[in-house]
């Protein structure tokens, strides 16, 4: 029997309400999810210990769900799944565009029954049915309304058995005349992001005064899980392998790792503590889980200080292997000072040249990029922490750029087989606007790794400090493959390929406080430009200032850069976006550059940490270009 598939998921690996977490009490967490494409989709988002809730997105358009919404109960918390499908569209709008395919003999012609004889015949297929369109004389009848559909497999003959079923009280043909049937398969799931933002004190994504803390992290796209299967030299059996490039106990820091099984079968769970300083495979490692039983959807925690019983000073990277598919996070938290700092694991890609499953685009792991680092910055201290995946030393170039994509500082690093090692960069003080300021970083190796991007400052704001942390990205190129493009569909941009922030939000002007996002991109190309569109929109998915047009279609700013530059968008400085605002963004990646991004989400209202920070998630058409035409 072979192996079950997943669609275009996305997942959060842990979502707290009222949760103790590494040392701090009364985290409750939100997640935003965003519907990325031209058409309307049907979310559906389950949390694995609570329930599901289903909405349908408009083009653009984001939902936040809070923990209680989900039936996750109090005290705890739970994994959470996000899918989508398509919603209220033409399959042969989807057919044309390449999203799905059709019966190669295109309609089929089936005869009206007795109205005694709900359903009709049967339609002979080479493909499992994923939609239907009826039609007759020109008329197109409604599923669910007028007729349902369902289908039966033949093994012998490989064939698959569609039948229509007139028994709902809708239209439907006269007796005996004929109508005809299309069907459509191989369709691709609509393409969906989402942030998690967990909070202490208050309720949501809006903070205020009352919030003590803050912090979240980009969900886990279906790409990762399967390149956590897919990725190494060679497959195995499939198992998920994942890396958390740092865990820590020193500097009054604490880590509670938590892994959740998000396949439908039972799963063995196994995780291995590496420390830091040279040592990984060759030196002293600890046993965190081995072959821990997870049942479909549970969660396993370990706290390192309660449950490991690591001593003060730890610092080093977890190795996680499992049956079958799992994600994982680990949470960081400096209860002493209120800080707290969320990184996801990433998937181990140890193989050179790795083909996404998902949408065929090539992975680089031998490099990483971060759109946002602090070098010596208004008090801000980095730490770029790198994993290497290798069984191989690994020598790590960083490179450094500035806005303008010159090289204004690099150093380098040796990294023994699965080791970690972190490049440290500290703050001299808070003086304001550094000599160095904000930079982008490159992350290369001669063998596979990947990143994770810490940023504290334990000077300003009105609490002790605040931090921030995010897995360095792989890049997305631009792809245009028609001089015609980009161009619009009914007042939405058309991008073979672009960037997803389903959580973007705006702070008041005169005070500078209230939940406030900047966008840090940069083009990881060096040697051609690329063109960002940037364009904000409501959660109901409608373009807003300053970037619509006089009829509500979308009139995306357009940011050029040239090789390894950036550019920050902060929504404070455009004086038509209203104070408050919550809503979302997508970047199209205009050229044959590469694109990434971060987004840093701060409110200095927060008493202690109000920083959290999120990977703009880069999504690739399956479009036919080439069959679309303009509008």
């Amino acid at each position: 029997m072979g192996r079950k598939t997943r669609g275009e998921n996305i997942y959060f690996p842990w979502v707290p309400h009222d949760d103790t977490i590494a040392g701090i009490e009364g985290i409750t967490g939100s997640v935003t999810v965003q519907n990325v494409e031209i058409y309307p989709v049907k979310v559906t988002v389950t949390a694995y210990q609570g329930d599901a809730v289903t909405i349908t997105l408009n083009p653009r358009a984001s939902q936040t769900f809070s923990a209680a919404d989900l039936g996750i109960p109090e005290g705890s918390g739970s994994g959470v799944v996000a899918s989508a499908e398509w919603w209220d569209v033409d399959p042969d709008v989807l057919f044309q565009i390449g999203i799905c395919e059709r019966a190669s003999d295109g309609a089929a012609t089936l005869y009206r029954g007795s109205p005694e004889n709900t359903v009709d015949g049967s339609v002979q297929l080479d493909f499992p049915p994923q939609m239907v369109k009826v039609v007759q004389n020109g008329f197109t009848y409604t599923e669910g309304t007028d007729y349902t559909w369902d289908w039966t497999y033949n093994p012998s003959g490989s064939l698959f058995y569609l039948s229509i079923n007139w028994s709902p009280d809708g239209a439907e043909p006269s007796v005996g005349s004929p109508y005809y049937v299309y069907v459509y398969g191989f369709c691709h799931p609509p393409r969906i992001a989402g942030v998690e933002k967990h909070t202490v004190g208050t309720v949501g994504v809006q903070t205020n005064a009352n919030t003590e803390m803050v912090d979240g992290y980009s969900a886990i796209p279906s790409m990762d899980v399967d390149m956590a299967e897919y990725g190494g030299v060679i497959t195995l059996e499939r198992q998920s392998r994942w890396v958390l490039p740092i865990v820590q106990t020193n500097n009054g820091w604490n880590t509670e790792i938590v892994i959740t099984n998000i396949w439908d079968e039972p799963t063995a769970v196994n995780a291995t503590f590496y420390a830091a300083g040279g040592q990984g495979v060759a030196g002293p490692g600890l046993t965190l889980l081995s072959g821990q039983f997870l049942a479909p959807g549970k969660s396993v925690r370990v706290d390192l200080t309660e449950d490991a019983g690591f001593p003060e000073g730890a610092v080093g990277s977890v190795w996680i292997d499992a049956t079958h598919a799992v994600v994982a996070t680990a949470f960081r938290h400096k209860a002493e000072t209120g800080m707290m700092l969320t990184t996801n694991a990433q998937p181990r890609t140890d193989s050179i040249g790795i083909l996404s499953l998902a949408n065929g685009l090539y992975i680089d792991p031998l490099e990483k990029f971060g759109p946002l680092v602090f070098r010596d910055y208004n008090g801000w201290n980095t730490g770029i922490n790198i994993a290497n995946l290798s069984s191989e030393n690994n020598r790590v170039t960083v490179t450094y750029y500035n806005y303008a994509g010159n090289v204004v500082a690099s150093e380098a690093v040796t990294i023994p087989p699965r080791a970690m090692e972190y490049v440290y960069t500290p703050a001299t003080g808070n003086f304001g606007l550094g000599e160095n300021q904000v930079t982008a970083v490159r992350i290369g190796g001669e063998h596979p790794l990947v990143a994770a991007i810490d940023e504290v400052k334990y000077l300003g704001g009105q609490g002790e400090g605040h931090a921030m942390s995010y897995p360095a990205a792989s890049v997305l190129e631009g792809d245009l493959s028609s001089e015609e493009l980009p161009f619009t569909i009914y007042g939405r941009w058309f991008y073979p390929s672009m960037l997803a922030l389903p959580l973007v939000q705006k702070g008041n002007p005169l005070t500078g406080t209230g939940d406030t996002s900047g966008i840090n991109l940069f083009n990881a190309d060096a040697a051609n430009a690329v063109e960002a569109y940037l364009q904000f929109v409501d959660p109901a998915g409608v373009p807003v200032a300053p970037t619509v047009g006089p009829d509500d279609s979308e009139d995306p700013i357009k940011l050029p850069l040239g090789p390894h530059a950036g550019a920050t968008v902060y929504t404070l400085t455009y004086s038509e976006m209203s104070p408050g605002f919550q809503g979302a963004v997508v970047v199209g990646i205009v050229g044959d550059g590469a694109l990434v991004g971060v987004s840093n989400n701060v409110n200095y209202d927060v008493a202690f940490d109000g920083s959290a920070v999120f990977n703009l998630v880069g999504v690739y058409s399956f479009y036919d270009v080439m069959t679309i035409q303009p509008q």
